[in-house]
């Protein structure tokens, strides 16, 4: 008896889908060849440069301080949603609801021109004793404003994440956990937080992502972020695609930084 021969089933609709991919990238590459829209010379001298390196870093800076701050409030703000104390859920509910429904870039202009307006001076009294007595405007500086727009705009999105993913551990566990006699803040320490960390930490990588290009958004408020400088410079010398090629190349290799924590965050803390 012959064994019969197995033939794989070709998929004809893949490769030709993947036929046209191919030639509308090949299209678009000669387009820009021929109309020399591109001075790769120019690329090199601005690439490594001391300015655009320097905005690189200020955004890689930005978006790490800012995330580490919108997961401190995203953590407090997600254990409040689930306390079930009605005040602390209103709160909370309202805090994401206002600053994921407005644009992150009003956020950050209200911070840098509504808030030191509203509060001429940032005053810290402890039983008497002035702790800190300086004018907003000293605190609320770009940097300053864009640190607190994108970390309070991040918490709320990190707030739902976190949120997902303690509720996404088994109730039962709770229930048992309750039953031995554990503390609602040993139980969330031990029980809650470890296994929903492998549920918050692929979202989380995503988030980091999106924040280290957001920091762009705080070039309309003045602070010298990559793309800030790379428009201070375009605008000197009109070589705009060039400069965005640059920029976009160091949000490119921040992009790949942020991969590359998740990445090694997601072995130490696998799904499953």
């Amino acid at each position: 008896m012959t064994t019969p021969r197995i033939v794989h089933r070709r998929h004809w609709g893949a490769w030709a889908f993947g036929v046209l991919v191919l030639a509308a990238v090949v299209s678009v590459l000669r387009a820009g060849i021929e109309s020399r829209i591109l001075d790769v010379g120019l690329v090199g001298q601005y690439l490594f440069s001391a300015q655009i390196v320097t905005g690189a870093v200020n955004s890689l800076a930005l978006g790490t301080v800012a995330l580490v701050i919108a997961v401190a409030v995203g953590l407090a703000t997600a254990l409040m949603r689930v306390s079930g104390n009605p005040i602390l859920v209103g709160a909370s509910a309202t805090y994401v609801y206002l600053f994921r429904g407005t644009p992150m870039l009003i956020q950050l202009i209200f911070w840098f021109n509504a808030f030191p307006t509203m509060f001429k001076q940032l005053h810290l009294e402890l039983f008497g004793v002035v702790l800190l007595s300086v004018p907003m405007t000293q605190f609320i500086t770009p940097y300053g404003a864009a640190l607190l727009g994108l970390s309070l705009a991040e918490g709320a999105y990190m707030a739902e994440i976190i949120r997902g993913g303690i509720l996404a551990v088994d109730a039962g566990q709770r229930d048992a956990a309750r039953s031995l006699g554990m503390t609602t803040g040993r139980l969330m320490r031990h029980i809650v937080i470890p296994q929903a960390s492998r549920i918050i930490v692929p979202a989380t990588g995503n988030q980091y992502i999106m924040l280290l290009k957001s920091t762009s958004l705080a070039s309309a408020i003045g602070y010298l972020e990559l793309l800030r400088i790379t428009t201070d410079i375009y605008a000197s010398n009109f070589r705009v695609v060039e400069l965005l090629t640059v920029a976009a190349f160091w949000y490119l290799v921040m992009t790949a930084f942020a991969t590359a924590i998740q990445t090694v965050l997601e072995k130490r803390y696998p799904h499953r």
